[in-house]
């Protein structure tokens, strides 16, 4: 049986997967971080945010923006209330219309049954580009 962190994360994931803002939020701490990497002033979801309501803005950033198409996650790893998730997607990305296919690890820190960290390590690059209309070239990708 998974233990309590593990739970937590898979309940986290199950909330996003429907979008359901309250039930996202619920499992966060009040003064939760949460770290995408790259420049908010080209992917507005990106960046550092603390707290419910400036992960709310996040969030609402990019469920406007990026239309998943794929999403798929290996086993989870668990040590010291730490985390780990690898995967891979396929997203869409508003207004541009492009595709990008991409490896992650997503990293959750939990206490007491709520997310306290979470950290995203993917293709901040290849995201900004594929948002703003400018693919990588065929031999970087």
């Amino acid at each position: 049986m998974p233990n309590k962190a593990i739970l937590t994360v898979e309940a986290y994931l199950e909330a996003l997967g429907s979008r359901d803002m309250e039930r996202i939020l619920s499992h966060f701490a009040p003064d939760a971080s949460w770290t995408i990497p790259g420049d908010p002033a080209l992917t507005p979801w990106a960046g550092r945010r603390t707290g419910p309501e400036q992960i709310r803005r996040s969030l609402t950033a990019f469920f406007a923006a990026v239309e998943p198409l794929a999403f798929e996650l290996q086993s989870m790893v668990e040590a010291d209330g730490q985390v780990l998730v690898p995967g891979r997607y396929a997203s869409r990305f508003h207004p541009s219309g492009q595709v990008l296919e991409s490896e992650m690890i997503l990293r959750f820190t939990v206490a007491d049954g709520l997310i306290t960290d979470y950290r995203v390590f993917e293709d901040s690059l290849g995201i900004t580009r594929s948002h703003v209309g400018r693919p990588l070239p065929a031999s970087s990708a």
